[in-house]
């Protein structure tokens, strides 16, 4: 029986033992678990460096002096100094033949184109034999009798030659004017005639221009063309050939451009240029620009436009000291460039403003 007993009791100890084991084996999975389940710690969100941005400092300028200089701007190109319209003086007739084409080089006195003579020729010859006639029997009269040539019909016969050769001379006149001719050598710059068509007196048809003469013709704007001069200073500027200096030589006669019915350009619209020497290579309508010195200042106290400030008629500057304090001070202006203006009072050579 005790033997018996001492089995059950040490059987009994070692469940007691196996069961705490398992016991602890469970909680330790179960704090392992617990553990996993439980969220992770967030990481923290990297912020940007915050960087201060720096002040940026303002511009600062010298008073210094200089020559300032007002110009007036314009645009224009090469004309010929002698160029004139052609017309017909006779209305309401055919052309019946066209010779020439724009681009032609022609001769003064050329015959350009012709209308339709109708039976003019035969009317001057006509008359050139009536008054070979008539001093055929004027000679013959004087040649028989002295005291006829003082006759009344004598005297007749005189007017009626006399009267004749006029009505030639208006013949001749009017053929004259059936033929269009060239009134220089030059170029034919256009011509619209065509065979054919119905001429007006004096409506143009065409253009003649002398290309040895070529000027440099400029338009400006209203404004600056009332402050410009004969003989002021200019710079030229043609393009593909280069800069050069010139004078005012003569202002506009009138503002439309148009002299014609033609619609052709006229040197009245213009101001005229004269440049000491013409590049060579160079043909009428070649653009070009030009500036015309109005007022020039030569050492005046100047500051860059930058550096001007106004409040309605106000005009000053923000002056910089020399130990680093700025503030305002009130100046009087002169003529302003597209870069700088002129100080009249002020401010003192050497100072230094601050720029906007």
């Amino acid at each position: 029986m005790l033997s018996i007993r001492w089995r059950t009791a040490g059987w009994s100890r070692n469940k007691k033992g196996r069961a705490a084991g398992l016991l602890l084996a469970v909680m330790g999975l179960t704090l392992l678990a617990g553990c996993s389940i439980m969220p992770q710690e967030e990481e923290k969100e990297a912020l940007p460096e915050i960087r201060v941005p720096k002040i940026s400092q303002k511009p600062e300028y010298p008073v210094t002096r200089k020559t300032l200089e007002l110009k007036a701007t314009g645009s224009g190109k090469l004309l010929s100094a002698q160029e004139e319209n052609l017309f017909f003086e006779m209305d309401n007739r055919r052309i019946t033949d066209v010779y020439v084409k724009a681009g032609d080089k022609v001769n003064k006195g050329q015959v350009l184109a012709e209308l339709d003579l109708g039976d003019l020729n035969s009317q001057i010859r006509r008359k050139e034999i009536d008054i070979e006639k008539t001093e055929l029997d004027l000679k013959e009269a004087m040649r028989g009798d002295a005291e006829a040539a003082d006759s009344v019909l004598l005297r007749k016969q005189q007017l009626d030659y006399e009267l004749m050769k006029e009505e030639l001379a208006e013949l001749k006149e009017e053929l004259n004017s059936l033929k269009l001719t060239a009134p220089y050598s030059g170029t034919i710059i256009s011509f619209t005639a065509e065979k054919g068509d119905l001429a007006r007196a004096y409506e143009a048809i065409g253009r003649i221009a002398d290309m040895d003469s070529l000027v440099v013709a400029v338009q400006f704007n209203t404004n600056d063309r009332d402050s410009i001069a004969p003989g002021m200073e200019t710079i030229v500027d043609i393009n593909a050939s280069g800069e050069y200096k010139g004078t005012v030589k003569r202002l506009p006669v009138d503002d439309g451009g148009q002299s014609d019915s033609g619609g052709e350009e006229s040197l009245d619209a213009y101001t005229l240029i004269e440049l000491s020497k013409l590049p060579d290579g160079l043909g009428r309508g070649t653009p070009l620009s030009a500036s015309v010195i109005v007022q020039r200042k030569e050492k005046v106290l100047t500051i860059p436009l930058a550096a001007l400030r106004t409040q309605n008629s106000r005009h000053y500057v923000l002056a910089a000291g020399k130990d680093g304090s700025k503030g305002e001070v009130d100046v009087e202006i002169g003529i302003q460039t597209s870069t700088d203006v002129e100080i009249i009072k002020g401010l003192e050579e050497g100072q230094k403003v601050v720029g906007k």
